[in-house]
């Protein structure tokens, strides 16, 4: 058996840019930078299902011959790369990755939206930094998503994620804004062990 998807172009998404629709037929894409909202069409409007990260697979369903399960947009600035799978083992290899990925998906999103606010905020703040090897960096606050984008994913109010992300990430006057290597790297860990992600993954 031979499964192909024709080769595309990297793609460039800028925030709010939608990838791919639910219930189109389409590629399988990687995530190579930036975090993709990962959403159904309900009743009410699109729902928050999980969200892709760096490395993460969107459109698995395409190698069982199924429609998109779920419209992919970007959440900030991203990258992705379309799949070229050829032959069993490869086809097989990317559905076990996207089997084990959806586990994980779920797992952030328990973590996005259980425990203290604050712990939610900080995680969201770690998922946002994460690269294809899970390291993670600070990010800053022109590179986050908006408000009330944030205020979706933490089940949270507005208000609540605005006065939370104003702790962890206090805005300096512009005289302040350098940083010495040091103080970003305790900021990072700070962030980190809020989050409760194991410090080996920071970068």
């Amino acid at each position: 058996m031979k499964t192909h998807n024709a080769a595309q172009p990297l793609r460039t998404l800028e925030s709010g840019q939608t990838l791919v629709e639910a219930g189109q037929h389409g590629a399988v894409w990687r995530v190579s930078t930036g975090v993709l909202r990962l959403e159904r069409p309900g009743q009410d409007g699109t729902m928050l299902v999980q969200l892709a990260l760096p490395g993460d697979l969107i459109g698995v369903e395409a190698l069982c011959t199924q429609p998109q399960a779920y419209t992919a947009t970007a959440l900030v600035a991203a990258k992705v790369e379309p799949l070229e799978i050829t032959g069993e083992l490869s086809h097989y290899a990317t559905m076990a990755k996207g089997f084990l990925q959806q586990q994980r998906q779920t797992l952030d999103m328990v973590r996005l939206r259980s425990g203290p606010i604050q712990q939610r905020l900080a995680y969201l703040l770690t998922v946002l930094g994460k690269d294809q090897q899970g390291r993670v960096r600070v990010v800053q606050r022109d590179e986050l998503p908006t408000l009330r984008e944030m205020a979706q994913i933490v089940d949270s109010a507005f208000e609540t994620v605005c006065r939370e992300l104003n702790h962890l990430m206090p805005r300096k006057p512009k005289a302040s804004i350098k940083l010495a290597g040091a103080a970003t790297s305790r900021k990072q860990t700070q962030w980190v062990r809020r989050a409760g992600v194991p410090l080996a993954l920071a970068a």
